[in-house]
């Protein structure tokens, strides 16, 4: 069951201490920590150099640069010459021309990398990561196509994750990573689209298991042929005071790169109106998600929305319909009989479970889910997940499932619950 299911991440058990680098006064001393520590703060001049075993573990530097890029530059050379594996930056507060250092992009000892560097990123000719298994980009700015050496270079990346970065003056990028298991993108902030038209970012990924999108679609994103995932989530933001024909395009693309997956969150359930409202000829091509089993709504749904049932007629293998923040009616009343036009498809052959979240009981909820019922022909249980405002006990809860399992229009019955 979707709304149950708790997706924590396994931590791991640190065995073995992790040698890890603090950073005071310009000196650097090794310590022995369970859990890495971090550098930080204001550095005065360097005074010191690095002392302790050959090899540093872990690096983090959170440093206002100001006029010391050459010393920062020095620091991340020195770690990397000492076999660094995991390296965090916080650069910020530049008044000069920074870049970071070319043997940083031939560490063949770096496993994890997070760059938080928000001004103009360039990358030499040579970039090979041979060991970078995680990698976090955020506020940077590319700007030439030394960008596409960065996203070439990463043989063995397993997940990436890149936020509020702009694309400046870049009209295409594609990320190559084999391995690539994870990709997450953000961009808010509509301020990085500035003074440009989007970039076309293609995604080779042939081992791409999840993709997580939350933004405004301010740049293009295509998956190359079989680099579909198994999950994706798409968090969509509009700026409605522009005109929303080029979102809905490149929405179209992006759903049309995602056809093969497996489970899909939507954040918001109109995201199709979007393309109905502003691109009313792309519906017509718009691709089948024959692979889609489950499909999770996460704010409050109008389940006789045109643009929700037009979305669900291209999802005809849908097993399990999740509704994580409740359903409702657009009216009190329902035309043609309680017939949902135009009908999905999987509510005749395959949808089997649907599951409601933030159930108060009121009667337009009560009317929602009694159309689905009536429509759902094959379902097999429907699982209502109360909320704070719920008035009544088990007793109440007991009376309720009764009432909707005696509405269900399938050949078997369907189990209603109410937790």
């Amino acid at each position: 069951m979707w709304l149950f299911k708790k997706l924590s991440p396994c931590l791991k058990q640190k065995t073995q201490s992790e040698q890890a680098y603090c950073l005071k006064d310009g000196n650097t001393y090794g310590h022995q920590f369970p859990i890495l520590t971090f550098i930080k703060g204001c550095v005065n001049a360097c005074r010191g150099s690095f002392r302790g075993p050959a090899d540093i573990e872990t690096f983090d530097l959170t440093f206002p640069v100001l006029d010391d890029a050459c010393r920062v530059n020095a620091w991340i050379d020195a770690t990397v010459r000492r076999n660094v594996k995991k390296l965090y930056l916080y650069l910020h507060s530049l008044k000069e021309p920074f870049y970071l250092p070319h043997s940083l992009f031939t560490s063949t000892t770096l496993v994890a990398a997070e760059l938080d560097i928000p001004f103009l990123f360039k990358a030499p000719s040579t970039v090979c990561f041979s060991s970078l298994r995680t990698l976090s980009l955020r506020s940077i700015v590319f700007s030439d196509d030394s960008t596409q050496q960065l996203f070439s270079g990463c043989p063995v990346l397993e997940e990436l994750s890149i936020e509020e970065c702009k694309w400046m003056n870049l009209k295409f990028v594609s990320i190559c990573a084999p391995q690539l298991l994870r990709l997450t993108i953000t961009e808010l902030d509509p301020q990085l689209s500035r003074g440009s038209d989007g970039c076309q970012i293609m995604i080779f990924g042939v081992s791409l298991t999840y993709f997580y999108y939350r933004g405004q679609l301010l740049n293009e994103y295509c998956f190359y042929d079989s680099s579909s995932p198994n999950e994706a989530e798409i968090h969509l933001s509009y700026n409605f005071t522009k005109k929303l024909r080029p979102t809905a395009y490149r929405l179209y693309k992006l759903l049309r790169g995602l056809s093969s997956v497996k489970e899909l969150v939507f954040s918001d359930s109109n995201a199709f109106e979007v393309i109905l409202s502003n691109a009313p000829e792309l519906v017509a091509q718009m691709p089948l998600f024959n692979d889609l089993t489950t499909l999770v709504l996460e704010d409050s749904v109008y389940i006789d929305n045109k643009a929700l049932l037009t979305m669900l007629q291209y999802c005809s293998c849908l097993e399990t319909l999740v509704f994580v923040e409740g359903i409702g009616l657009s009216s009190d009343r329902v035309e043609d009989d309680g017939v949902l036009e135009p009908l999905p498809p999987c509510f005749l052959s395959h949808l089997k479970m649907i599951e409601v979240g933030d159930f108060s009981g009121d009667q337009n909820e009560l009317n929602a889910l009694e159309l689905l019922l009536k429509n759902a022909m094959v379902l097999e249980n429907m699982l209502l997940a109360c909320s704070t405002e719920f008035q009544g006990g088990p007793e109440k809860k007991t009376e309720i499932a009764k009432q909707l399992s005696d509405l269900a229009k399938g050949p078997e019955s369907c189990e209603v619950v109410l937790v």
